[in-house]
C-alpha cells in the first residue's frame, strides 16, 4: 500500500469509529460530498488542502498518518538534529541571530 493510499484508510478509519457519515465529514469539511465519497473509495487524490481540513476537523496531527517505521525514522533524525545543533531554543536564537 503506497502512503497515500494509507493516509485515505487512516482517515475513513478514524470516520467509520467515530460515527459520522461521509456526507457529514465532508460538510464539516467543506468539501463536496461526492468528491470525498470518491477519495475515500481511492478513485481520486486527496489534495493537500483537504489533508488538512479532514484532519482538523478529525482532531488528527500528523503523527496519525505515519507509519512505524516512519516514525522512529524521524524519532531518530531529530535526536541527530539535536545532538548536531542543540535544543530548539537555541536554533531558534541561532535563525534569529542570522535573520537580515
Amino acid at each position: 500500500m503506497d502512503h497515500a493510499a494509507l493516509i485515505v484508510e487512516r482517515i475513513e478509519s478514524v470516520r467509520r469509529e467515530r460515527g459520522i457519515s461521509v456526507a457529514e465529514l465532508a460538510r464539516r469539511a467543506s468539501i463536496d460530498k461526492k468528491r470525498l465519497w470518491y477519495i475515500l473509495h481511492g478513485e481520486r487524490a486527496l489534495r493537500s488542502d483537504e489533508l488538512v481540513r479532514l484532519s482538523v476537523v478529525l482532531n488528527l496531527g500528523m503523527q496519525h498518518y505515519l507509519t512505524r517505521d516512519q516514525a522512529k525514522e524521524l524519532c531518530v533524525h531529530r535526536q541527530q538534529i539535536r545532538q548536531e545543533y542543540g535544543d530548539v531554543a537555541a536554533i531558534a536564537a541561532l535563525l534569529r541571530r542570522n535573520d537580515p
